[in-house]
Order: C-alpha cells, then structure tokens, then sequence
C-alpha cells in the first residue's frame, strides 16, 4: 500500500490523517519515512483504528524523519481551546465568503434524499 502513496511522500506531504490505524498505518508511516524529502515535517493524526488498535513500527521509521505522531480525539484538545478555535473559524468564514452548496427537501423525503446523498451539494432537510 505505502507503494501506491510514494509518489505523494516525494513531493511532501504535510498532514495525514489516519482513520484506520493497523497494518496500513504502518505501511504509510515506512513509506513516508524513506520518502519523504530530507528532515519534511510530516504530522501523521489517529484518528480511529477500524484497521487494528495496535500497530508494530520500527524506530527507524521515526528517527529518520521527522514525522510528528498526534491523536485526534475528544480528548485531545482541551474544550476551551477548541469552542475558541471553533469561534474563530465561524469569524473568519463571514470575511472569507464561503459559501456551502445546499439544497432544501422535506423531511418525509429522507430515504430518496440519503440514497441520493452523493452530489456535492448538501441535503438540508426541512419539517
């Protein structure tokens, strides 16, 4: 799998974010390792661990890069720092003029709404 992301490592890759832990964390973290420019900053987030909760990684792996290990949880960051950094996303957004592609369905058409949830436009389902 590290293969398939090689390509990606070479040019530097600044964050991943990891849902899946397990033997495919640890082919991504190799992969990157021997990559990966010269001293690249790499933070590698876990996220969840659908793919195994433990993972064997070779130190080399870490002591020749420099790749960051970070948890992303609920715990993670303290909730005034995040209800703060939440509040400052929101500000910037009104500046920033973005903008969410939606669109509007009643409620009592949920099911052909979810089967139909793959277009890049958010469903926003109204009583």
């Amino acid at each position: 799998m590290g293969d398939v992301f090689e390509a990606h490592f070479c040019r530097g890759v600044d964050v991943v974010l990891d849902y899946l832990w397990g033997t495919s964390a640890r082919a991504l973290l190799v992969r990157a390792a021997t990559a990966l420019p010269d001293a690249y900053p790499l933070c590698f987030a876990q996220i969840g661990s659908i793919g195994g909760d433990a993972l064997e990684l070779p130190g080399a792996a870490l002591r020749a890069s420099a790749i960051t290990l970070m948890g992303s949880g609920i715990d993670s960051v303290p909730l005034p720092r995040l209800l703060k950094t939440v509040e400052e996303v929101l500000h910037a957004a009104i500046p920033a003029r973005l903008q969410i592609a939606t669109h509007t369905a009643p409620l009592a058409d949920i099911a052909s709404q979810w089967a139909n949830a793959e277009g890049r436009s958010r469903t926003v389902l109204m009583t």
